[in-house]
């Protein structure tokens, strides 16, 4: 088929089914989806391109569900911030629900054989989030993911679910009753990949980053080191997105959770009424913050440090002369505004007026039990 007569939406199903999005974003800058997908069959000696049916293909998928492309209302707009690496499509079960689900997505995930604690933190955060009006977000895995699914589902709130496989089935197969469920009460499930395709460690690691991607914020509920639900959490740290890690336990199974605590990538609490104000997070200069604002992180190029305890601002002028050791410390102030009265650290705490800080305004918190 000339590339010409190829749709674009044949042509970024087929190469969604041979390629990485990143692999092609040069050339999708330069030429259209079927006109990439043509310079690739030319140049494939192995005549595995040729013979694919781009649009037969693409039809008989879609007897299964819709591939959803960027140029389509219902695309979830924050995957633009994955940049070269932003899928080609989503293949979508409950395709007209998806926009809105995407647009108060929190991402809620942790271990598969999580311990009974985190079971019942994963409940009691999912169904916070879900009562704010939050869609709880997950992989529809075994342990906490599969628990806040139906967590949300109990307060009559819709879910969406994205899945490492093709939405011709779940994964887990047994939560095949759990995927209907979702989609009968108004919820959605996405994929990157086209029906028929199954489970894989490829498919699971590039599933937690889209799920991260997704979400408006990531809870870590508990996580072993280097387990899927760790993708979804670094994937977070490198998009920026805001991340909570429920504290570490000392049993083994939170070794992930401790990591990202220990080296101030998430911000530790095992209250579900932080979470809510997650998805509310801005990065704001310094000189901005208002009296009220909760303070999560410090944010540099490297990305968020996030503070081991956040703590409401108080701004007040800057008193070099205050004796309270660290304004002292302060040999060039220029512009330096002072944000804390005292506490978490008995001392002031003064920035740099254009230093950057992620915060939660005042009037998006809810009541939080944080010392002032």
């Amino acid at each position: 088929m000339p590339a010409h007569a190829l749709s674009e939406r044949a042509a970024r199903a087929a190469l969604a089914a041979h390629f990485a999005p990143g692999h092609l974003a040069a050339e999708l800058h330069e030429y259209t989806p079927a006109e990439v997908w043509d310079r690739h069959v030319r140049s494939d000696g192995s005549g595995r391109l040729a013979s694919y049916r781009p649009s037969e293909e693409l039809a008989q998928a879609e007897l299964t569900c819709p591939f959803v492309i960027p140029s389509d209302q219902e695309w979830p707009t924050a995957l633009a911030d994955l940049g070269v690496a932003c899928p080609l499509g989503l293949w979508v079960r409950g395709r007209e629900r998806l926009a809105r689900l995407a647009d108060s997505a929190v991402a809620v995930t942790g271990n598969r054989v999580p311990t009974e604690q985190a079971v019942s933190r994963a409940h009691d955060f999912a169904t916070a989030l879900a009562e704010a009006g939050h869609t709880v977000t997950a992989t529809l895995a075994y342990g906490i993911d599969s628990t806040a699914h139906r967590a949300a589902a109990d307060t009559g709130r819709a879910t969406l679910a994205v899945l490492p496989r093709g939405l011709d089935g779940a994964h887990p197969h047994a939560h095949a009753p759990l995927l209907r469920s979702i989609l009968d009460n108004g919820g959605a499930a996405v994929s990157l990949y086209r029906p028929g395709t199954a489970a894989s460690g490829a498919t699971l690691k590039a599933s937690a980053v889209l799920l991260a991607a997704l979400a408006r914020a990531v809870i870590l509920v508990e996580a072993l080191d280097h387990v899927s639900a760790m993708y979804a959490a670094e994937a977070a740290v490198g998009l920026r997105r805001p991340l909570l890690a429920a504290p570490a336990t000392g049993d083994v199974r939170s070794s992930g959770n401790a990591r990202l605590i220990d080296g101030q990538l998430a911000v530790n609490s095992p209250d579900p009424r932080l979470a809510l104000a997650l998805p509310h997070a801005r990065v704001a200069r310094a000189g901005d913050v208002a009296d009220g604002d909760l303070l999560l992180a410090a944010v540099g190029e490297e990305g968020a440090d996030y503070f081991v305890t956040p703590y409401i601002a108080h701004p007040q002028p800057f008193d070099p002369s205050c004796g309270c050791g660290v304004c002292c410390l302060v040999t060039a102030p220029g512009e330096v505004v002072v944000l804390s009265q005292g506490d978490p650290w008995e001392s002031c705490d003064p920035w740099p007026a254009g230093d950057r800080l992620l915060i939660v305004s005042a009037q998006r918190l809810p009541n939080l039990p944080i010392e002032e």
